[in-house]
């Protein structure tokens, strides 16, 4: 059953793949003259057919791990082949691949009319397909080699989308600085599985976990390392975090909601599936050190997202406090497992939540910087007279990542502050102290924003500014309303969250 089921990870993979070529067809098609815009309608219609009919064939996977228990596998080329490649569905890599297509079909019928202005814009239909077939793929392959492929197809697609409107300087700037260093990144992570390739003599995960013995300490450590820095780089962990504001600001909004979204969340999906996967309870000592990298994290993002006048970057630098709240939760769950299991749970549910707030607010960003024509935030007074509804949207997504209740980011900020309150000694009540201050950090720079869309005295501009068109209100109030949903009935998330949970307690030697 599991095998038969497997295949249509199989499926998913090729739909996406081809349906990449099938979208850019379609975009041809349809390109009006030279210097003209107006291509992107049919190709964005067709992504958006294509990452719903691979939501349809993902989700009899998700119902065999969540209901069943079931781990399906499946494999290309033979399962004797030795160039075979199997591919795996656990708890982990259902929830990743779930938020990564849902987040993706919202920005693919977002950008149907975000993106109606620009050229050639069934290239980046085309190039979304790719960077989300390569996310995909990552979360279900076993074997290093075939992570690392599936990882350079996710950020290969990545730099070409950040560089996309490459008419202006700060784009290809962006994409340039991104490229170097996640290429860089990229380079260090394939240096650490060559280390573990030279000493096991073994690419797939249980394979090498089994083969560990024959390297020492030293040399263990060295690859973990490598590994830790190579993906930290994607994962914009600090200081490894730089490339992030100037890319997510420079790219299109779609992009930029999932560059934050789930892009940078698979590059720690990446990170951790090696470190728990290959090296599995000898990484327990890390959680120290993936919480003291989650202060550092959080503390200096939102530090820098205050001094922002520009929106988009004071979300990007928000992404990167948020994701130190998700090395904070796996960090504590993982050092202290199993009396800080909330933090686990917390971590990985902050993973969903984090992706569709954040998705939310760089969607209500684009609405707003493409009518405007600035990002300055000066530039916004007034809006949410003219704009209510993005406007309010925002202010869902702004608190809720800020962890106000009853909003979803309240609920997976709860887990990761009980953590280090169940850790039950100072340095655990250190840890919530740090979280809960930076969390009370960020409404410095949410709520000035949201008070400046309401303020009496609009801005120049802003009266000929109107409402978001219904292909880009409907994804907006979506994500609004799972936002709302997962705050105020959590028990939704966290059953989606507990298989991979258990999935995490086997990797850590089932304590």
């Amino acid at each position: 059953m599991g095998y038969m089921v497997g295949q249509n990870m199989l499926l998913v993979l090729g739909l996406l793949l081809g349906g990449a070529f099938v979208t850019y067809l379609c975009g041809r098609i349809t390109r009006p003259a030279l210097g003209e815009a107006g291509s992107g309608k049919l190709a964005g219609a067709a992504s958006a057919v294509i990452l719903a009919s691979a939501l349809w064939l993902f989700w009899p996977l998700a119902r065999a791990v969540w209901w069943r228990g079931d781990l399906p596998f499946a494999f290309l080329g033979g399962a004797k082949s030795p160039f075979s490649v199997q591919l795996q569905a656990d708890g982990f890599s259902i929830l990743m691949s779930l938020v990564v297509l849902a987040l993706a079909f919202v920005v693919a019928v977002y950008s149907i009319g975000y993106m109606n202005r620009d050229r050639g814009v069934e290239k980046y239909h085309a190039l979304l397909l790719l960077m989300v077939a390569g996310m995909v793929g990552l979360t279900f392959t076993t074997d290093l080699f075939n992570l690392y492929v599936f990882f350079e197809l996710m950020a290969v697609a990545s730099y070409v989308l950040v560089a996309f409107r490459h008419d202006t300087w700060e784009p290809v700037e962006a994409a340039f600085k991104y490229l170097v260093m996640s290429a860089t990144g990229s380079a260090l992570a394939l240096l650490g599985i060559a280390i573990i390739f030279t000493y096991t003599g073994q690419l797939s995960f249980p394979e090498v976990f089994k083969a560990l013995e024959n390297m020492s300490p030293v040399v263990g450590m060295l690859a973990a390392g490598l590994i830790i820095v190579g993906f930290g780089v994607k994962a914009a962990i600090v200081p490894l975090h730089t490339w992030l504001p100037d890319a997510h600001a420079a790219a299109p909004s779609g992009i930029s909601a999932m560059l934050s979204g789930v892009v940078i969340q698979s590059g720690l999906f990446a990170m951790m599936r090696v470190l728990l996967g290959v090296f599995g309870p000898a990484t327990i000592p890390l959680g120290l050190v993936l919480a003291l990298f989650a202060v550092l994290t959080m503390t200096i993002g939102n530090l820098a997202a205050l001094a922002q006048t520009d929106l988009k970057r004071m979300l990007a630098f928000s992404s990167i406090a948020q994701m130190g709240y998700i090395l904070l939760g796996l960090g504590l769950g993982i050092w202290w497992c199993p009396r800080a299991i909330a933090g686990l749970s917390g971590g990985v549910f902050h993973i969903m939540t984090h992706a569709f707030m954040k998705g939310l607010a760089f969607l209500c960003a684009g609405v707003i910087v493409h009518q405007l024509g600035t990002r300055d935030i000066a530039s916004m007074r007034g809006l949410g007279h003219r704009m209510p509804f993005v406007a309010i949207c925002f202010a869902v997504a702004g608190l809720g990542l800020a962890g106000v209740p009853p909003l979803s980011g309240f609920m997976s900020k709860w887990l990761i502050y009980k953590a280090g309150i169940d850790i039950g000694s100072w340095y655990g009540y250190t840890f919530t102290i740090i979280a809960v201050a930076n969390s009370v950090l960020s409404l410095g720079y949410y709520l000035p924003v949201i008070g400046a869309f309401w303020a009496r005295e609009r801005a120049p501009g802003v009266d000929r500014m109107r409402e978001a068109s219904p292909l880009c209100a409907v994804p907006i109030g979506a994500l609004a309303l799972v936002t709302l949903v997962l705050g105020l009935y959590p028990q939704a998330g966290i059953t989606a969250v507990r298989p991979a949970i258990e999935y995490l307690l086997r990797a850590l030697g089932g304590m």
